[in-house]
């Protein structure tokens, strides 16, 4: 379970006009995306897709949810697969590895960036908080449980570490204040 994210790497350069892209950003810390590896573009991604998650959960109404056409449909399919992944895992507890919404949103967006052959932040960024948004509109209890669960696997974790206990939502409300004072400075 890796989640670094610091601004503080992040190039100077043209402020983002979206959460997702400023989130890629800070996740990337400066690589550029088309020098990464599928399997590292695809971490960036999942990354950015938590935060997303999360600053969409802990503040629905900043977002304009993507409800009508593709995105509802990516969403749709985002939840299917995380909740047969999750019923998989009970069933094979020895044997089944989880695999959280961000992860399957994340696969995706990288996967087709790839296929077309552009891996920009601005359209990787906008296609990751276009399905974020349409799902935790569409599947907020979903996600609730997700987090849940999320929140208690990092805490085994992190158990007699120094810090506060990992909190998705709590993470992206911060980060969206973040961003809300970045892209107002400017």
């Amino acid at each position: 379970m890796k989640l670094v994210w610091s601004r503080k790497s992040a190039p100077e350069s043209t402020p983002p006009q979206s959460f997702g892209v400023w989130a890629l950003q800070s996740f990337a810390m400066g690589e550029p995306l088309a020098g990464m590896t599928f399997a590292r573009l695809e971490q960036v991604c999942s990354n950015a897709a938590s935060l997303l998650c999360g600053a969409v959960y802990a503040e629905a109404g900043a977002f304009t949810p993507e409800t009508a056409g593709e995105r509802a449909e990516e969403a749709r399919i985002v939840a299917k697969r995380t909740a047969d992944g999750f019923k998989a895992a009970l069933a094979d507890r020895d044997r089944a590895v989880l695999a959280w919404p961000w992860d399957h949103i994340a696969t995706r967006v990288a996967w087709q960036a790839t296929r077309e052959g552009d891996v920009s932040e601005d359209r990787l960024g906008r296609a990751l908080e276009g399905i974020a948004v349409a799902y935790a509109a569409s599947h907020r209890s979903q996600l609730a449980s997700v987090f849940t669960v999320w929140t208690d696997i990092a805490a085994g974790l992190k158990r007699g570490a120094a810090g506060p206990a990992l909190d998705l939502e709590n993470m992206g409300r911060v980060a969206l204040s973040e961003f809300r004072v970045t892209t107002a400075a400017v």
